[in-house]
């Protein structure tokens, strides 16, 4: 059985983010691990002048905490039952540590297929647009994330889009692509930008691509650059109501670059279409 993984905060883009988490588990046959995680705060080992009390203050944050998780979990399982998911196994994880690094371990541990994540920061240009946990959890992992921003709403996954540059290293990412597409019924389009390439190299790469995927229904999609590579995906995935991006994470990829401090008129994109970063394979 495939398996989802969902860090949540409890707040209210988390749970946001945990209806897509839902409807995609029920499409795939998954179940999903719920993730909460807590970090206990440095205390003075002369804290109040009675050392003898941290272990008993340790205990009692990590208590409060684990209410607050109980009460939490409850909801949880109601927003399944609203979104008509009651069937899909909830399995709840309560967990100290950093985000990051908690979610590696349980990733590797549980064999998870998939991370969703909400999507929201505390400081700098990056973490406003993805979060600052997102972004970290997608440096410390291999497997598949999706990133849900504030904004998006789920309506169902009617379009995929999936940047490529019909590179050997992309197709693995892309029968990732296929497989979600599949199980949600959505149409999947490959699309590359006309970047410094020559039109006949790039039409010879898509009828290869073409054949190496004779049976899938992928519509294949070839745009001219305008301004920027950035904005003529952004503008595409704007005017054709697209659901989910779908990318691969590289080094001074489109990935990287869309984050860029010169890219703010792309605000509006990031707080409505979810991410998926696919890692390119070593």
């Amino acid at each position: 059985m495939r398996a989802l993984l969902f860090p949540t905060d409890f707040s209210d883009i988390a749970t946001n983010a945990f209806v897509y988490a839902l409807h995609i588990a029920k499409s795939i046959d998954a179940k999903i691990y719920v993730l909460y995680t807590y970090v206990e705060p440095v205390l003075s080992a002369t804290h109040a002048g009675q050392p003898e009390l941290i272990g008993e203050v340790y205990q009692s944050i990590e208590l409060n905490q684990f209410e607050t998780y109980k009460k939490k979990t409850q909801g949880m399982r109601k927003i399944a039952e609203a979104e008509d998911a009651s069937d899909v196994e909830l399995v709840f994880l309560f967990e100290e540590g950093p985000v990051a690094s908690v979610v590696r371990k349980i990733v590797d541990r549980e064999k998870i297929h998939l991370v969703v994540m909400g999507t929201h920061g505390e400081s700098g240009f990056l973490s406003k647009i993805i979060g600052s946990n997102t972004v970290n959890v997608i440096k410390n992992i291999q497997n598949p994330v999706l990133a849900v921003p504030p904004h998006a709403k789920y309506q169902g996954i009617n379009r995929v889009v999936f940047t490529t540059l019909f590179r050997e290293k992309d197709k693995p990412a892309l029968r990732e692509a296929i497989i979600m597409a599949r199980a949600v019924n959505a149409r999947l389009d490959c699309l590359n930008i006309l970047h410094n390439s020559k039109i006949a190299d790039v039409l010879l790469q898509t009828e290869n691509w073409r054949h190496e995927f004779p049976n899938e229904d992928i519509n294949y999609v070839l745009l001219d650059e305008v301004e920027s590579i950035e904005n003529t995906i952004t503008t595409y995935l704007l005017e054709n109501n697209i659901d989910i991006l779908a990318v691969v994470k590289r080094n001074r990829s489109f990935f990287d670059r869309m984050f860029n401090n010169s890219i703010s008129n792309n605000l509006a994109f990031h707080s409505k279409v979810p991410i998926l970063v696919f890692h390119e394979e070593k």
